[in-house]
């Protein structure tokens, strides 16, 4: 264990974030341009004879550059590279006494990616520039990165919810989310999603270079972004630069920071009931849906935003605030509808000061204000009535400070810090004591508990370039950097009264009462440092990247108490800090190659590989087992004497059942290791057209040695025991009658032991082919084919060895250890685009989303002799699938101009255009279930088959309607 002497540890671990950024500047570990949130423009200047030609002054310009331009001289290749530059559209000129100057012009520059220009100089002849037309490269010869990028073309001219769930779900190609959003009617919850196959826990989210990512709920986002401060969206979905730490998506996102003049927007959303139909038919009604299932209040999003130049080349802001507001109808207890209401409040700023020619300075603030009053936190949501919900009220906060400089011309630095604060607390609603019917397992008069979560992220990171102009014969481009991350994590839970009731309205007994030894307050945090290095060697046509990543994870605890208990007074509520429960050192090496074809910029071979290894959450799982400071309660029977159904001392009987923390019975393997991916890509990328992009990808991923668990007491049979199975149609008696095979329980002894599963392989197979082009020419498109296999296989540690019968196979999510997967899905289509017709400048625009229905294992529920029951996978994976779901969405709008930058736009968006309504999910227990027809408490009884019924279905039709005035 380290015991390193604490500050106290938040203070602590700033104090090490800022002493490495600082040591990292003096002692040059880092350079410029390697956080990926900017694009960079490599230019090669040859003579016409094609040899290079050093000496030639660049310039570029553009209005997102706070200075209005920057200047660079070739090297002894004829090569200088711009690194760290904002999205945008740029301006190169190259000049060399005796020749005569070349420009291009509307070079686009977008996050993540590399512009390669090649220019020829040629001797003067007479007094004249020669200007270089055509459309900006679109294929990047450098790197084997395999992303899209959102431009706020995109983002704006194509219809969608105003999230970047909705975004990824109908734009980014390969990618899979758990629930689909209609024209934004799921807006304010955020889905989950993931691409090729890696567990939507390792998604990354960075903000303007800076992890903003949830440190507990990891893979998710920490708040919701503003959708009207985008500039641009990079979506990496394979081959990530070194940079970025783990395999599963990564958002690269940046924000707006103003331009060489004032200009702003304001944008206007609406969709209500009234433009909102309905798709609930015949056979969903027997399913129990209610007729107007999905529906919606209404659903606005109100923006103003706006920048420029505070002090010309010198300091610009930029300024957004938001009111969005989702108000959905969502069934409750006794058949009431309660107002589901989401409204965030949101405000940023980001300001860039420019101090001198070598050096950048930006500071950024957002807040956030999101309140759901009515959060259900259980399913299904008719177990809830309206006290009994909870009541959610957020406050994020996001502070970020960026430095660029550049030391010297083959030198450059980049470095950040952010501070990330997350306030979630689901407040308890109701002013009594909760109450547990177990006749039909509705709670009323209270949520059972209310709990305050902190989750803070303070990171440091800072990276860089130095170039080395010839050695080993080629070009050298060395990235340095380092990644520093402390991630703590506070929840406060409380109970109204300390207790929790259970009667049963048939009876009107009552039954149980639980004490608990409330409130408590735990705390855990998990700190990562990465070191990382890579080269980049381009001879000729070539370039080969190669680096490590190193990594040092720690879990632990840190010193914690909790108030004293009303019904415990003496439990122990101090506990100290606890290092090292979790301590990893790991290496990640990555390899890539581009191979530009033909030489000229359109065409481009490229491999990738390299090991991701796994995040872990701050909080929950691993850090929770170990914390000794848990949660601890006595459950009685109850004898409600005076029948008020509510508790009063000296009503609970019998023994009681303790439940508490017993660390006595955890245990860690000493060899644990840290989860990881490997991945190997090989891709394709040609120009078709101009500024028409094809990419073909495939992409082979395996996931290693997931965290498991196991019970070393072995508390069950070794042999099978078989029980009859009633098939799918969930009736006895019937042709499709068999048996099914399980593992009785024999004991209650439980030991925990944690550990990995070192016989797991979880396979992803696809193959990719996209095509993309920018607006230009009144269009634009994003389009997207996936052909794809995801497996998994060698399951074989679990507690319950139930849950490792049929697990071999495709992945449904079912799968122990598969936790946040969305399933196999072999066929994906999605395309979106733009096109403005020269009819009065009138624009259409769409998406089509077509994809693979989800596979569904069919399950039994069986009691065991000893512990309750247990589920036993009675088909192999896959056996069955939903059917597969497609959208259509289409908008139109027009533009009217009133001279300058003017403009105001009208715009509807017809989503659903089809009004599908195909089941998303369904359940997957056999056996039959009873539901009331149309969902009416007093409707007749339909008795169906359980297994495959539908559980989710897409939302109806709506239609919203878009306003828009630029200036």
């Amino acid at each position: 264990m380290n015991n390193f002497p604490i500050i106290g540890a938040r203070g602590r671990h700033l104090l090490l974030a800022a002493a490495g950024l600082m040591l990292s500047v003096i002692i040059g570990v880092t350079s410029a341009t390697a956080q990926v949130q900017t694009g960079s423009i490599l230019v090669r200047v040859q003579d016409e004879q094609g040899g290079a030609v050093p000496g030639v002054s660049i310039t570029i310009s553009s209005p997102v550059l706070v200075a209005g331009t920057a200047n660079g001289v070739t090297d002894s290749n004829g090569v200088n590279r711009f690194p760290s530059l904002p999205p945008g559209t740029y301006t190169v000129r190259a000049e060399l006494s005796g020749f005569r100057p070349v420009q291009r012009e509307n070079v686009t520059v977008l996050t993540g990616q590399t512009i390669s220009l090649d220019f020829s100089l040629t001797v003067a002849t007479v007094a004249e520039t020669v200007t270089v037309t055509g459309s900006s490269p679109v294929v990047d010869t450098t790197t084997a990165t395999v992303a899209v990028n959102l431009g706020e073309q995109l983002l704006q001219g194509t219809p969608g919810g105003r999230d970047i769930w909705s975004l990824v779900e109908y734009k980014v190609p390969s990618l899979l989310i758990t629930r689909p959003d209609v024209g934004g009617t799921s807006g304010g919850l955020q889905g989950t999603y993931s691409a090729r196959g890696t567990p939507s826990s390792q998604n990354s989210q960075y903000l303007n270079g800076i992890n903003v990512g949830d440190p507990q709920a990891i893979g998710a986002a920490g708040f919701y972004y503003d959708f009207d401060a985008f500039d641009d969206i990079q979506v990496s979905t394979g081959a990530h630069d070194i940079t970025v730490p783990t395999s599963g998506v990564f958002l690269n996102m940046v924000t707006k920071g103003g331009t060489d003049q004032w200009r702003g927007r304001t944008t206007f959303t609406w969709l209500g009931d009234a433009t909102q139909g309905q798709n609930i038919d015949d056979d969903l009604l027997r399913y129990g849906f209610r007729p107007d299932t999905n529906s919606v209040d209404f659903v606005s999003d109100i923006n103003v935003s706006g920048g420029g130049p505070v002090i010309a080349r010198k300091l610009r802001v930029f300024a957004s605030l938001r009111d969005w507001r989702v108000h959905v109808n969502v069934p409750a207890a006794f058949s009431a509808l309660v107002l589901d209401k989401t409204d965030i409040t949101s405000g940023m700023v980001n300001a860039t000061y420019q101090i001198n020619d070598k050096n950048r300075l930006t500071g950024f603030f957002s807040r956030q204000y999101y309140k759901k009053p009515n959060r259900f936190l259980v399913s299904p949501t008719t177990n809830l009535e309206q006290a009994s919900t909870s009541n959610e009220d957020d406050v994020f906060d996001v502070y970020q400070a960026l430095w660029n400089t550049v030391l010297t011309d083959r030198f450059f630095i980049d470095a950040r810090v952010g501070l990330n604060k997350i306030f979630f607390p689901t407040y308890l609603n109701g002013n009594d004591q909760t109450l547990l019917d177990a006749a039909t397992s509705i709670r009323t008069r209270n949520f059972t508990s209310g709990t305050e979560r902190w989750r803070d992220r303070y990171q440091a990171n800072a990276t860089g370039q130095y170039y080395l102009d010839e050695w080993l014969g080629g070009r050298h481009e060395f990235k340095f950097g380092f990644d520093h991350a402390h991630a703590p994590v506070e929840n406060r839970v409380s109970r109204f009264d300390d207790v929790e009731l259970t009667y049963n309205s048939a009876t009107g007994a009552s039954q149980i009462v639980t004490l608990f030894g409330t409130p408590f307050y735990s705390k855990s945090a998990v700190d990562v440092t990465a070191l990382y290095a890579q080269d980049s060697y381009a001879i000729n046509r070539l370039t080969i990247t190669a680096g490590v990543r190193w990594e040092r994870l720690e879990a632990y605890l840190p010193e914690q108490s909790s108030p004293p208990s009303r019904f415990f007074p003496n439990l122990v509520r101090t506990f100290p800090e606890q290092r090292d429960i979790l301590l990893f050192h790991t290496a990640g090496p990555r390899l890539s190659a581009a191979y530009d074809v033909f030489g000229n910029g359109r065409t481009a071979l490229k491999f990738g590989a390299g090991r991701y290894y796994y995040i872990i959450p701050s909080g929950g799982g691993v850090l929770d087992t170990a914390n000794p400071n848990g949660n601890y309660s006595q459950q009685f029977g109850w004898n409600d004497i005076n029948r008020d159904l509510h508790y009063q001392p000296g009503e609970e009987t019998g023994t009681p059942i303790i439940s508490q923390v017993n660390l006595s019975t955890v245990s860690f393997d000493p060899d644990y290791k840290r989860p990881y991916t490997d991945e190997y890509t090989g891709s394709l990328d040609h120009e078709l057209a101009e500024a028409v992009r094809l990419s073909v990808v495939y992409t082979y991923r395996r996931e290693k040695y997931p965290q498991a668990t196991a019970n070393p007491a072995n508390p069950f049979d070794t042999f099978l025991t078989a029980r009859v199975d009633t098939g799918r149609d969930g009736v006895a008696g019937t042709a499709d009658d068999g048996t099914f095979s399980f593992y009785n329980r024999n004991s209650a002894a439980n030991l925990i032991y944690l550990t990995n599963d070192p016989t797991s392989l979880q396979t992803y197979k696809g193959l990719e082919v996209t095509i993309t082009k920018r607006m230009s020419n009144r269009w634009q498109v994003l389009a997207g084919y996936t052909y794809s296999q995801n497996r998994i296989n060698g399951v074989s540690v679990n507690p319950n060895p139930n849950l490792l019968i049929n697990t071999s196979g495709v992945l449904t999510g079912q799968v122990p250890g598969a936790s946040g997967q969305l399933g196999d899905r072999p066929h994906q289509f999605k395309l979106t685009g733009t096109y403005i017709t020269p009819f009065y400048d009138i624009g259409v625009a769409g998406n089509l989303n077509s994809q693979s229905g989800i596979p569904i294992t069919r399950q039994v529920n069986t009691p065991l002799a000893v512990g309750g029951n247990t589920t036993v996978n009675v088909e192999e994976p896959g056996s069955f699938r939903l059917d597969p779901r497609t959208s259509i969405d289409l908008r139109a709008f027009k533009t009217f101009r009133f001279g300058g930058a003017r403009e105001l736009e009208g715009s509807v968006d017809f989503n659903n255009v089809m009004n599908n309504n195909v089941a998303w999910d369904a359940r997957s227990l056999s056996g039959t279930i009873n539901l009331r027809q149309n969902g009416d408490p007093a409707g007749a009884i339909n008795t169906l088959p359980q297994f495959g019924s539908p559980s989710q279905v897409l939302g109806p039709r709506n239609i919203r309607f878009n306003v828009a005035f630029r200036f």
